[in-house]
């Protein structure tokens, strides 16, 4: 492990943190070699510099709070962030996040009539915006459907 290896790596967690899988690719993309990269992220995971855990629990918490569901957010961190699905699902399960209270707040900030009768093109709309950002029907449907029992 060279002091220039180390440098890099901590110039990048000093500003923000950082998957393994990111640090790797940023590593490869400035030609240190395999074993260099290695005993660098070694040494950084043994002094508790990098972890992958501490760093699915910040981006579950800074992705939820940009108004994003979990789908998505497992989705970004499995394919972007090369975090395993079983530390994903263990963080889910800890973390004490209101899925259907962000959807909610979604909904309310991005289509404030969502409560009026509307037509269906529009509720299809709402539907794929709600999809996309990874919230499940479970987290916004009741709310949709909870507007139309008082007609």
């Amino acid at each position: 492990m060279s002091s220039l290896s180390l440098g890099y790596v901590l110039n990048l967690l000093a500003k923000r943190e950082y998957s393994e899988f990111e640090l790797r690719c940023k590593m490869q993309e400035k030609a240190f070699s395999e074993q260099e990269i290695e005993q660098t992220l070694a040494h950084c995971r043994q002094k508790n510099w990098q972890n992958d855990r501490r760093f699915t629990e910040n981006y579950l918490y800074m992705r939820s709070q940009r108004g994003y569901g979990v789908q998505r957010i497992k989705q970004e961190l499995r394919q972007l962030k090369g975090i395993q699905a079983d530390l994903i699902n263990e963080v889910l399960d800890e973390s004490e996040i209101d899925w259907t209270q962000i959807a909610l707040s979604v909904l309310q900030k991005k289509f404030p009539q969502y409560r009026t009768a509307l037509d269906l093109k529009t509720k299809q709309k709402i539907w794929r915006y709600m999809l996309s950002h990874g919230f499940s029907p479970d987290d916004f449907a009741d709310a949709m459907c909870s507007s139309h029992e008082d007609d």
